[in-house]
């Protein structure tokens, strides 16, 4: 009988070894990121997390009916761009101004850096009024180099759910920080046909492919705040959004952005403004 029983409890040992064994779930156990499974027992390094590799945004204020902006403008800016095609270090952002591509979001971004002429292309923080592809890709190299550092960063996902898009962006804080911090999910679009004046000469419009398109916004112009005054490393906040789909928007060419910006006062001003502090697109979840 004592050998029946302890073989009988060796076969039901192995039993629910081998019934745990099969319950295991591979995947992310992180809640904060963007593809946190709550059915996952074992966290297999696959989380969407917040990214604290600094990136730099660069614009172009710029509009279809503007000949200089055709003329020298757009090429200035995709020159700066195939300067520095491959490094990772950027992110490119066209903000059109009461053309076909213009919207409620590109508006007030021309609205709040009073930008008064076009074209103007604009590296963040390092100045604007760029006229040659070498200054601006060189100013992107300073950008770095200047503040090789950023103190948040984020991750960003846009899912198609038919109707609507579904964008999820965690953003999260890798130094202590002081002040308020906020994150947009902006929605972009590559491959955009629209003639554009200056580029077969003054006043003579043209066909052109306009890439890097600014699309609107799934939190508003400045996004949603995350940090309220000061955070510690390892804070993080993550947002899911649905926005109506716009009819016009070409799916396989549109991608979302993140953009961290912080609410500071300007030292030399005394005014409050919105600082740039890092940006990532939904790309680089699938390169």
């Amino acid at each position: 009988m004592k050998k029946i029983l302890c073989i009988t409890l060796i076969i039901s040992s192995l039993a629910l070894i081998s019934s745990c064994a099969k319950e295991r779930i591979k995947g992310c156990t992180d809640v904060y990121a963007l593809n946190y499974n709550p059915t996952a027992t074992d966290n297999d390094g696959s989380c969407w997390v917040p990214v604290q590799t600094k990136k730099v945004l660069m614009g172009d204020f710029t509009a279809t009916w503007c000949g200089p902006c055709g003329d020298w403008g757009l090429p200035t800016f995709t020159g700066a761009l195939e300067i520095l095609h491959g490094t990772n270090k950027y992110e490119a952002m066209a903000i059109h101004s009461s053309d076909e591509m213009s919207n409620a979001v590109t508006e007030e971004l021309l609205t709040y850096y009073e930008i008064t002429g076009i074209p103007t292309l604009k590296v963040w923080e390092s100045g604007e009024g760029f006229s040659d592809p070498a200054s601006m890709a060189a100013a992107v190299d300073q950008e770095l180099t200047e503040r090789p550092v950023a103190e948040a960063g984020a991750i960003i996902n846009l899912a198609d759910k038919g109707q609507s898009l579904e964008v999820q962006v965690s953003a999260g804080v890798f130094l202590p920080t002081t002040g308020d911090y906020f994150v947009a999910a902006y929605i972009m679009e590559d491959s955009l046909n629209f003639d554009q004046n200056g580029t077969s000469g003054s006043g003579s419009y043209a066909p052109y492919v306009h890439n890097h398109v600014l699309r609107g916004s799934a939190n508003g112009t400045w996004g949603e705040q995350f940090v309220y005054g000061a955070a510690q490393p390892g804070h993080v906040k993550t947002m899911t959004y649905n926005i109506e789909k716009n009819e016009s928007w070409n799916m396989k060419n549109v991608y979302a952005i993140a953009i961290i910006w912080k609410y500071t006062k300007d030292q030399q001003y005394g005014e409050y403004k919105y600082e740039f502090v890092n940006v990532i697109s939904s790309r680089d979840l699938i390169q």
